[in-house]
């Protein structure tokens, strides 16, 4: 199994790791959203589809917005997904 690490700030707390299937990065972010939905909001759009604007790592590389479609996630893969992050 893949793993999934989410931001502590949006799990308020609660478990940030969760087990996945391994598979194309798009698909493992439906499933994982389908599987918890109290986090659908923050990865998926309207249209069910993974949204653009947060940061995506496998295995602490990053993975573009453009090569996102064509990324496999492997059974030991770790995927981290984090927040954009506004200053000034």
């Amino acid at each position: 199994m893949a793993k999934i690490l989410l931001p502590a700030g949006w799990t308020h707390g609660a478990r940030t790791e969760f087990d996945v299937p391994a598979g194309p990065l798009m698909e493992v972010i439906k499933r994982f959203a389908a599987a918890h939905p109290a986090h659908r909001r923050r990865l998926l759009g309207d249209d069910g589809e993974p949204l653009g604007y947060f940061n995506v790592y496998v295995d602490d590389d990053p993975v573009a917005r453009p090569d996102r479609a064509a990324a496999e996630i492997a059974s030991d893969s770790v995927v981290v997904i984090v927040p954009p992050l506004a200053g000034g």
